[in-house]
């Protein structure tokens, strides 16, 4: 792809809980293998960004959130020591925009069982949670979605909710926007299939639990739909990818926006074909305007199969051990 130049198209690549492998992850295994397996996967991770940065090189990386696996858990102390960790996995690239403000779950809890301190601790370290960005002349916004789904904490709900009340005034010229969640919008499973690219051949998963739910409640979905309008949503949380198209209401209106919900881009998070997505962005300004439906093109980019190294190693090794 081309190099974004002035009216040129702004690419994007959209990184998925990485969720990297702490002591939540497998508590039950010995010391030994969670060492031994941490090694590999943060390997998986560094490599695999270190080409997506060099070879790729788009404009701008986003985060969907889910940082870490037990980033809500931490103390403040252990959390510094991951949080160095992640950022000598995931290095920024000079002249790139790469943002990480968009916290999951795993990261601060969810709706009403939000860790403030945690959330706060975020916050601090990779900025805040909700926010605007103009990017290849298309508004981005990060929502903290998770923070908005707490019903009884005005403090928590606070700035996501001015976020997305800014957002709520139409003007004509406006550009087009997409919204960017963690946790995926409301959907009716039966009827808004995830279509072929998806590996699960389960229906999209609705469900709650402790410090998590599967989607955004429902009426808080459309308010969202209604106040910002996306052309486009993107989601993680999941870790499978979906792609479904959202029907909602504004002014009266019927009107529709398309949500892909990102794959994982790890290995450990029970899909066997890890990816991210791109993200192409081309609105010109000029007379040679196109179509305002023609300025984005997205596309999924698969990550290598995490274990077709390992089984090579495995298999040399016992072909070694026979031979000598």
């Amino acid at each position: 792809m081309n190099k974004n130049n002035g009216n040129g198209p702004h690419r994007i690549a959209l990184f998925a809980d990485p969720q990297i492998m702490d002591n939540y992850s497998y508590p039950g295994r010995p010391w030994i293998v969670n060492y031994l397996t941490q090694k590999v996967l943060d390997n998986y991770h560094k490599r695999n960004w270190n080409y997506v940065q060099n070879k790729l090189d788009p404009d701008s990386t986003i985060f969907l959130g889910d940082l870490f696996d037990g980033g809500r858990n931490w103390d403040d102390e252990d959390w510094y020591v991951e949080y160095t960790r992640f950022n000598s996995i995931y290095s920024k690239k000079a002249n790139r925009k790469t943002i990480m403000t968009l916290p999951g779950n795993h990261d601060i809890g969810f709706g009403e069982t939000v860790n403030v301190t945690s959330l706060e601790r975020f916050k601090t370290f990779f900025g805040p949670t909700s926010s605007v960005h103009e990017l290849g002349n298309h508004t981005i916004v990060l929502l903290d979605t998770i923070s908005l789904s707490d019903y009884s904490n005005e403090a928590v709900t606070k700035d996501p909710r001015q976020v997305l009340e800014s957002l709520a005034d139409y003007k004509t010229d406006e550009n087009p926007r997409i919204l960017l969640t963690h946790v995926p919008l409301y959907r009716f499973p039966d009827s808004q299939k995830c279509g072929p690219l998806r590996e699960s051949t389960k229906k999209f998963p609705i469900m709650k639990g402790l410090q998590y739910q599967t989607v955004i409640d429902h009426e808080l979905s459309q308010d969202i739909l209604s106040k910002v309008r996306p052309k486009l949503v993107f989601s993680g949380d999941d870790h499978d990818y979906c792609h479904i198209t959202h029907p909602y209401k504004y002014q009266g209106q019927d009107k529709t926006a398309e949500e892909i919900t990102v794959k994982s881009c790890s290995m450990n998070m029970g899909i066997k074909y890890p990816a991210i997505q791109l993200l192409s962005l081309n609105n010109p300004t000029s007379s040679q305007q196109q179509d305002e439906d023609e300025t984005y093109k997205t596309n999924i980019c698969y990550m290598p199969q995490p274990f077709r190294a390992i089984k090579a190693y495995i298999s040399w090794a016992i072909i070694n051990t026979i031979l000598f």
